[in-house]
């Protein structure tokens, strides 16, 4: 009893804490409870094992849990959909048993259309997949923190903003700038890193961090971005504008349409532009906290990358910006077929006049 109790606690802490002023890197594991024939029971021993991975991982670290029921092939298809069910619904009870609130764990049946082996009690199954924090660890020695203000250029008022972290050779990391303009203090992981902040109606601005910087002997280091104001004054979509799956390596077939914006900045010598870049991600997908990540990234680097395109043909970067839109301004939220799909992946290009 008193172990249970610990564990409650442990999980329940989740819950009340405060966000740290850490970058955390979020990761996944499997988990895999096994059935005999026609079962949904889970034993005394697979439920210590599955309270020992929680613990592994540390109850406070879970974000999410995913729970899939599946079956072998033996049997209906009606059969085999309500047996997979109901040993999901067994393993959800015995993570509930542990002290995992309800509200951390999603499920799903299968029943038999994703079986994995010829051995059958390999298909009998639940499996539980584990989403959670795990600190990134600074190169930095000793250890440096950044705080970042954002501002309203003209009226220097405080403002709402985005930020990315892009590390060289890491994922990239984004935090919120709540309406006070100041930003928690977060932990630099190397001395390599751009910081980008972004807010509605505004100019992206950027921050690359002067080496000298990292060499001073303070503990914090304070930066404020003042951000323009802007208003819209023209747009342009570019739909056949590729990148290949999951990657931000623009297609070779997009040559044209990337020739087509060249041309447009190079006749409109005074244009300044924002570059957003859009994902196909459907509503109706299953989405968790590393895909939600993956889908912001992933479109920002795609923006990106035009925006490298433009500057190695010869634009200048003053007159640049980009973010990405992750899949949040999709023309169709339930795409029918690939040609709205792509339309989705689309590639925004606004002209903007500072106010």
């Amino acid at each position: 009893m008193r172990f249970h109790t610990y564990v409650i606690l442990l999980l329940s802490s989740l819950v009340f804490s405060q966000a740290k002023a850490q970058m955390y890197s979020l990761t996944s594991e499997d988990f895999f409870i096994y059935f005999d024939s026609d079962s949904y029971e889970i034993t005394a021993k697979q439920q210590k094992l599955l309270t020992d991975k929680i613990l592994s991982i540390g109850g406070t670290h879970i974000k999410e849990i995913y729970v899939e029921g599946h079956t072998d092939t033996f049997a209906t298809d009606e059969y085999n959909t309500v047996l997979a069910m109901n040993r999901a619904l067994a393993a959800v009870k015995a993570l509930e048993r542990i002290g995992v609130p309800r509200r951390f764990i999603k499920m799903e049946s299968f029943g038999e259309s994703k079986w994995v082996s010829e051995v059958h009690q390999q298909n009998r199954r639940a499996k539980v997949f584990f989403i959670y924090e795990t600190d990134y660890k600074s190169e930095l020695s000793p250890p440096k923190w950044v705080i970042i203000k954002t501002i309203d250029k003209k009226t220097k008022k405080p403002i709402k903003a985005s930020i990315g972290f892009e590390y060289e050779g890491q994922d990239m990391k984004f935090s919120l700038i709540g309406s006070s303009g100041v930003s928690s203090a977060f932990s630099l992981l190397s001395e390599n890193v751009t910081i980008s902040a972004s807010a509605s109606n505004y100019l992206t601005e950027y921050l690359t961090i002067p080496k000298e910087d990292i060499n001073k002997p303070v503990d914090t280091l304070v930066y404020i971005l003042e951000l323009n104001k802007v208003k819209i004054v023209g747009k342009f979509t570019f739909q056949n504008i590729y990148f290949f799956t999951d990657s931000d390596e623009i297609r070779p077939e997009s040559q044209s349409e990337l020739h087509k914006l060249l041309a447009i900045m190079q006749r409109q010598k005074d244009a300044f532009i924002e570059i957003q870049g859009h994902m196909n991600f459907p509503i109706n997908r299953p989405i968790n906290s590393m895909q939600k990540r993956w889908n912001m990234e992933l479109s920002y680097m795609r923006a990106k990358a035009i925006y490298n395109y433009l500057i190695t043909s010869g634009i200048s970067q003053d007159r640049l910006t980009y973010k990405g839109m992750s899949n949040f301004r999709m023309k169709y939220k339930l795409p029918a077929n690939k040609a709205q799909g792509d339309q989705n992946k689309r590639v925004e290009i606004y002209t903007l006049k500072k106010i």
